[in-house]
């Protein structure tokens, strides 16, 4: 074998190798934290019972609600 021929064979196998070690032999796989469903506390539901009590009122009398509504709306309007 001549020299040249030795040379390409030396840099085919070397850049085998290199791309081998690139690619890795294994899939590796990442570990998420699933999260857990939250349960709220006696606390975080009794403190919701004015924005409960607030929708029930709206269901059997809308007017204040509407009235909340409209005057929230011309709000936003002046804030654009």
């Amino acid at each position: 074998m001549d020299k040249m021929t030795e040379r390409r064979i030396i840099i085919a196998l070397v850049l085998i190798l290199f791309f081998i070690g690139i690619s890795g032999c294994g899939v590796k796989t990442i570990k998420q934290d699933v999260p857990k469903e939250h349960v709220p506390t006696e606390l975080e539901t009794i403190g919701n019972l004015g924005a409960i009590g607030y929708v029930l009122g709206c269901i059997f009398d809308p007017t204040p609600c509407q009235e909340k509504k409209q005057l929230q709306e011309t709000e936003d309007n002046k804030n654009d």
